[in-house]
């Protein structure tokens, strides 16, 4: 098993680093805003007056692509004592020390636990973080959004010595001794039409065609960042044409259709995106508003979908565990199959879909309204489903209430923030956005701003 250390920054690299392989991350500072568990608990009774949490800190990194849910953690170390909100200059360092099988530096898996004992009975956080990087040196900062109560963020730094991939072509193969007898004349190429928006020649953020296959063109919205450019596979919003997202078929959802825009609704299709994610490697971004506000910005790793006779199973890495796609009660999204409610393929009996089977159980209400299904997804855990029901927008408030669910029975644009159960105990949260998007990029996650809410505006 890999085993992970984690030692002092202020020992000098030179003492730290061995010969062969290394790779470290540097742990910088972590910032508790709020003083509380994870529960929304203040730690002191002193919290009114800005008194945080006294923290002890577990941390393993790995750069070998080891499953880091079956890497013990070490022993706990004690970050802080006088209840500060904010552990600044921290640098303590995490080595992953057994990297002799590594050949290409790929990025990295970090799982940080913070506690306010060094069993950490009371637990303030939780999290692994993914970053997908080739570069040999970066820093990052993550914010671990928690349900009702704000956030914990931790910054920090990596270095290694471990090359990237080599992206060296081969070259043709020569022969000799063999007469010439074509032509002499220059052969002409017809180049390549762009696959994705990051081969549009001159790229600019709007609508742009692009050829997933090399041949048949696709209409797709392009975001161009600072940081890279965004293919779009799938918006919903408020703007322009509410068209349904809700069919009976997979079938229905292998072309794309809709309008592609900044907040339209738009599909980029099933099959589409199979031969999109077999041409280069890819990741995901999904981005979830509330009116104007940036509710998540969700990463996930080695995008793919499979064929349409596997039924367009989804498998990727989440940049956080727990959440989003890789929110799990006996099964994920990830590595689901493509499912309507007439036509399933879950890992879930249909009957224990909680897209499906959800129903308000206030006893004022007899009987109790059953949701009605809606919209084709990748049903593993049945806690998400970007393809629900549009429901207006509600001046920032995503919540839907009680009487309108009760109106029409329909879940609407939904996806997890949160581990664990949702609302009144099921897989789903009762949210409903007015403005999600699902991206695909190629740049380094780890230059993205997860801030950044232009798209939510």
């Amino acid at each position: 098993m890999l085993k992970t250390s984690v030692l002092l920054a202020c020992l000098a690299f030179s003492t730290i680093v061995a010969d062969g392989n290394y790779f470290q991350v540097l742990i910088r500072e972590i910032d508790n805003p709020a003083g509380t568990l994870k529960n929304g608990q203040p730690c002191s009774n002193f919290g009114f007056l800005g008194a945080g949490c006294n923290t002890w800190m577990k941390a393993v990194a790995t750069a070998s692509g080891t499953n880091i849910s079956n890497i013990n953690l070490p022993a706990a170390i004690q970050i802080n004592k006088n209840m500060e909100t904010r552990v600044s200059n921290l640098n303590l360092v995490v080595s992953d020390d057994y990297l002799d099988s590594v050949d290409a530096f790929t990025g990295f898996d970090l799982r940080v636990v913070l506690g306010t004992d060094s069993d950490s009975t009371n637990i303030i956080d939780d999290y692994i973080i993914h970053v997908s990087s080739n570069q040999e040196q970066g820093v990052y900062t993550y914010t671990s959004l928690r349900d009702g109560t704000l956030a914990t963020t931790i910054s920090i730094a990596w270095s290694t010595n471990i090359a990237p991939q080599s992206t060296t072509a081969t070259p043709e193969p020569t022969t000799t001794g063999v007469p010439f007898t074509g032509s002499t004349a220059v052969p002409t190429t017809t180049p390549r039409p762009p696959v994705d928006c990051s081969e549009v020649v001159n790229v600019t953020s709007g609508v742009q065609t692009v050829y997933p296959d090399g041949m048949t063109p696709v209409s797709v919205y392009c975001d161009q960042t600072s940081y890279g450019t965004y293919t779009v596979i799938q918006s919903r919003g408020v703007v322009g044409q509410n068209i349904t997202f809700d069919f009976p078929s997979v079938s229905n959802y292998s072309a794309a259709f809709g309008e592609p825009g900044i907040g339209n609704n738009y599909w980029f299709g099933l099959d589409n995106m199979h031969v999109l994610s077999g041409v280069k490697p890819y990741a995901l971004q999904i981005d979830l508003c509330c009116g104007t506000k940036l509710i998540a910005k969700q990463v996930y790793h080695n995008f793919k979908i499979d064929t349409a006779e596997k039924f367009y199973k989804l498998t990727a890495v989440a940049d956080i565990s727990g959440v989003g796609l890789d929110y799990s009660n006996s099964g994920k999204d990830l590595a689901a199959a493509f499912s309507t409610s007439t036509e399933w393929h879950g890992p879930k009996a249909h009957d224990s879909c909680d897209q499906f089977e959800f129903f308000d159980d206030d006893s004022s209400i007899d009987p109790p309204p059953q949701s009605k299904p809606y919209g084709g997804w990748w049903y593993g855990s049945c806690g998400n489903n970007m393809n629900g029901f549009l429901y207006p927008s509600r001046s920032g408030n995503c919540t839907v209430p009680l009487e309108i669910f009760d109106a029409n029975g329909m879940l609407g644009v939904n996806m997890r923030t949160t581990p664990g159960l949702g609302f009144n105990g099921y897989d789903v949260d009762l949210q409903s956005y007015d403005r999600v998007r699902m991206a695909l990029f190629t740049f380094d996650s780890s230059t993205i701003d997860r801030t950044d809410s232009s798209f939510c505006n």
